[in-house]
């Protein structure tokens, strides 16, 4: 995102639509590849001269909403008049060709959605309502210039929308979807055929992860109905099942072990016991939607397998797949991993792999593989061997900061039910590492690997 100061080469770029029920904050503008997102109040610097007359007509008179009065087709009575800077612009590269152009305009809104709340989905966090990005008005030039076109046109009341207010994107995010919408769309962007299909696939299973979740049945009343989550998971898991199947080129005959086979590297699993919770994991989700198609409809929604937590197939599933978008915008370089070590999975700037790893793992096996990790580092002189130790320590002491940190200490009200292991299973092997620690030097290799609070948070768990 930049300023609307920031140069854009208006003769490159067309004015295709508005969304009347969208808000940029500070009016910024969002670039997605070939699509420009701009607030109206900024027409006169980004339209030319002669267009900007039209769309200054145009928003004026389409901007009041109208809500019917009586019987009569021409008796209205006013409502609310939209503000230039409630409305969001959406201008698209000149080199698509006409016939894609809507298309474009689609994909275009499911990204940005994607981009501006993904984090908030990785992290369960409440998500607001794509609809406001479904109430689109025509604006192209063609359109606007015929003022026949639009001259008696309004927005009725019952199609307004509560306002979406756009902020604190993240620029990394935009310009690697937007890449993605370029490599599909514009044939100067790529010439890359696998790179042309691979991001094809990201565009397509985000279109299929967005258009179930969220559209929820909603009472006006706010009292006297309720309406469960769970009376939701059936469609949602199907959905989502769908967005891996496309993210990932699913063999349809047997998907769940052509889904571990494929999402397993993502994550680095390596170790029996978190592999086989993974595996667990998988098995059960795709056994829970095999009998959703075939009809059942009431199903216990959650995976039990860990004993250290209590998740749904559906939130741990949300997780992976934001996760997964990521991975792959990074493999075919549309994004950038903070280290790129072979021993550990890719860590991103807001989604980090510990937030859905950590549900493989116990606290239990994830001591016991530190403080054997640990012993081996401190007894191998061999440098290719110690580097994936580090690399090990290092992820395996983030998740167990996490652990403490995030679920033991805070124990806030979430979907995600923790359960603390009895510390008599793991006092044994913390005191292991808390005394291979004892002769350590300050500033070692292996002090500089692990989490800074790892330690401490060993002793407090342990209540030494």
């Amino acid at each position: 995102m930049s300023s609307p100061a920031c140069s854009i080469d208006l003769e490159s770029y067309k004015l295709h639509a508005c969304l009347p029920f969208v808000e940029l904050a500070s009016e910024t503008v969002i670039r997605l590849g070939p699509v420009i997102f701009w607030s109206a109040s900024n027409a006169k610097d980004l339209l030319n001269s002669d267009d900007n007359i039209h769309f200054q007509h145009y928003i004026h008179s389409i901007a009041q909403i109208k809500a019917r009065r009586g019987e009569e087709a021409s008796d209205f009575v006013d409502t609310v008049r939209l503000n230039p800077e409630g409305t969001t612009c959406i201008s698209i590269h000149k080199d698509i060709p006409a016939e894609e152009q809507e298309f474009v305009l689609i994909e275009a809104l499911y990204l940005v959605y994607f981009a501006c709340f993904f984090r908030n989905l990785y992290f369960g966090n409440e998500v607001v309502s794509f609809n406001s990005l479904r109430k689109i008005i025509p604006a192209s030039s063609e359109f606007i210039a015929v003022k026949d076109n639009w001259k008696d046109l309004h927005i009725k009341e019952a199609s307004r929308e509560e306002i979406l207010c756009i902020h604190a994107a993240d620029p990394e995010i935009f310009s690697a979807l937007g890449q993605a919408l370029a490599n599909v769309f514009l044939p100067s962007a790529c010439i890359d055929s696998q790179v042309i299909q691979e991001s094809k696939k990201i565009i397509r299973s985000i279109r299929y992860f967005i258009d179930r979740f969220f559209q929820r049945f909603v009472n006006l009343f706010e009292k006297g109905l309720t309406f469960p989550e769970e009376l939701f998971e059936a469609e949602d898991l199907i959905f989502l099942s769908t967005s891996f199947e496309t993210l990932f080129n699913i063999d349809e005959k047997s998907p769940a072990a052509d889904f571990k086979h494929k999402l397993r590297p993502l994550l680095h699993l390596k170790y029996g016991s978190p592999v086989e919770v993974f595996w667990k994991w998988v098995d059960d989700f795709y056994d829970v939607r095999h009998r959703l198609i075939l009809g059942d409809t009431i199903l216990n929604p959650m995976f039990y397998v860990n004993p250290n937590f209590e998740i749904s197939h559906l939130s741990l599933g949300i997780k992976l797949f934001v996760y997964s978008v990521c991975y792959k915008l990074c493999r075919y370089q549309l994004m950038k991993s903070f280290h790129q070590d072979q021993y550990t999975p890719p860590d991103f700037k807001w989604i980090h792999p510990e937030e859905t790893l950590i549900f493989f793992w116990t606290e239990a096996n994830l001591l016991r593989k530190l403080s054997l990790f640990i012993l081996q580092v401190q007894q191998t002189e061999q440098l290719q061997q110690k580097s994936e130790l580090y690399a090990e320590i290092g992820l395996l002491s983030k998740l167990f900061v996490k652990f403490f940190e995030d679920y033991y200490e805070r124990k806030y009200e979430t979907t995600i039910r923790y359960i603390p292991i009895p510390l008599h299973e793991l006092r044994d092997y913390g005191n292991q590492i808390l005394k291979l620690l004892d002769h350590e030097k300050a500033g070692s290799p292996l002090e500089e690997t692990l989490h800074p609070h790892f330690r401490a948070d060993l002793e407090q768990r342990l209540q030494i």
